[in-house]
């Protein structure tokens, strides 16, 4: 073990001497750059990508509620229109003569109660001196009811009349961006629930839905979160979600879980 040590102990002398026998010119390394970055805490929030489809909060299929033959179209296919804003005029000259007519006979009815008001005061002046039967008067106060009801029923006939008259001007019922006019000026149009009587169509864009196909494992991941008190159900709370289009980055558009289905 002895010569096994000084054996060693000469192999670095060696070494060491070989190395020190030769004088270099060492030139002095500028130090290397360093990047110096400063540490923060911060909550990272876990989330995931899925890729869904956009659709309108509301749809309406713009519909005739009267019969008629369009004169006029107020809006530009793929126009942004407001709530009211009239799209189509069906001729109104037919319901405005009905309305006319109903207003007539509501003050020709107006007329008759007045005059049976009139002969029932009287009846009840002479009942009083006893010098109108019994018969008599009931068929005063008779008159008098028929002719009241006669008016509820001309002023019945003329709101509807009117309604009539109103829907010829069809409007916009929400906001929203219009499509094209399915039919055109001069058709006749009749009301119904078939796909013929459509007019025109007119979807929301303010606010908008994003709908979503989560996979199995997302869903279970989050039900399991929640079951566990980690993460608040989006059927109890506005989680927030974040919406980018396909020529967008960063997810710029902010809205929240409306529906879990």
């Amino acid at each position: 073990m002895k010569h096994f040590f000084f054996a060693s102990v000469s192999l670095l002398l060696i070494f060491l001497a070989g190395s020190g026998c030769k004088k270099a010119s060492v030139t002095p390394q500028p130090p290397l750059p360093v990047n110096v970055v400063t540490a923060i805490e911060k909550e990272v929030n876990e989330w995931d990508e899925f890729t869904g489809r956009l659709e309108a909060v509301e749809f309406v299929e713009i519909r005739p509620r009267v019969s008629g033959y369009i004169t006029e179209i107020r809006f530009n296919a793929g126009a942004i229109v407001k709530k009211g804003d009239l799209l189509y005029v069906i001729d109104p000259r037919p319901y405005q003569a009905d309305f006319d007519r109903a207003a007539a006979e509501v003050e020709r009815m107006d007329a008759q109660l007045k005059l049976a008001q009139i002969e029932l005061n009287r009846a009840k002046e002479l009942r009083d001196k006893n010098t109108i039967s019994a018969s008599e008067f009931d068929q005063k106060a008779a008159t008098y009811q028929g002719s009241a009801a006669a008016k509820s029923s001309a002023e019945a006939a003329k709101n509807s009349a009117a309604l009539n008259l109103e829907f010829t001007q069809i409007k916009s019922p929400i906001d929203g961006r219009v499509s094209d006019a399915r039919i055109t000026l001069g058709n006749l149009v009749q009301p119904g629930a078939g796909p013929e009587s459509v007019l025109t169509t007119v979807v929301s864009v303010d606010p908008i839905y994003a709908k979503v196909d989560a996979d199995e494992n997302a869903v279970l991941k989050y039900v399991k979160l929640s079951e566990e008190g980690k993460r608040v159900s989006a059927r109890t709370a506005q989680i927030p979600a974040f919406v980018e289009l396909g020529n967008e980055t960063d997810f710029p558009h902010e809205g929240y879980i409306d529906f879990v289905d």
